[in-house]
């Protein structure tokens, strides 16, 4: 009893470390530029130590995804393997929008980032690509007769619409919009059809 109440305790404060190291290095990228910000820089910001931070992201990028890992495995944990569209569509949109719930404005900063800064955008689509593929993976358990190519299609076309959003919200003048909104619009798009635009 007593080591699971400990394992908890340290979980939840390597989550706060993990969270406290992403705002600082969040707030240095946008001021400085993600090349031109150190590690050490990022853990003088954030009252930590280098090393403290290598123990948790193995490159800087990961910081400003330090919880990506963990949300992916909550949403394959949250999705059944016999769920139909309508709920895995709800089931993205509740992961959406939790993505921006705690704090908007650190959400809408993570986006612009991870699609200005070269290093970020490539690790955006490296989850991206986990993203497709457990989607397809879902797919084709649920649809043991649907062909590969069928099923990555289903999933790319998915994992369009979340880059859709996120893609609205980084290049909106202004106040951003809501990540989860413009998810919901890339979803009423798909459904309806994108390749009527091309009739």
């Amino acid at each position: 009893m007593t080591r699971a109440v400990a394992q908890t305790s340290r979980d939840r404060r390597r989550q706060r470390t993990r969270r406290e190291l992403a705002l600082a290095a969040v707030e240095l990228f946008e001021a400085n530029g993600f090349a031109d910000t150190t590690v050490e820089e990022i853990a003088l910001a954030a009252d930590y130590s280098a090393s403290s931070f290598f123990r948790l992201f193995p490159r800087k990028e990961d910081a400003v995804f330090f919880d990506m890992p963990d949300r992916l495995q909550r949403l394959r944990e949250s999705v059944d393997p016999e769920c139909d569209w309508p709920r895995i569509r709800a089931a993205l949109l509740d992961h959406t929008r939790t993505w921006e719930a705690d704090d908007s404005e650190f959400a809408a900063a993570r986006v612009r980032l991870f699609h200005r800064e070269p290093a970020l955008t490539s690790r955006y689509l490296d989850y991206c690509r986990q993203y497709e593929d457990w989607l397809t993976e879902l797919i084709t358990s649920r649809n043991p007769t649907v062909d590969d190519v069928g099923a990555r299609v289903a999933a790319a076309c998915i994992v369009a619409c979340i880059r859709a959003a996120f893609d609205a919200q980084a290049t909106t003048a202004g106040r951003p919009t809501s990540a989860t909104q413009n998810l919901e619009r890339a979803f009423q798009a798909l459904e309806s059809g994108p390749l009527r635009l091309l009739a």
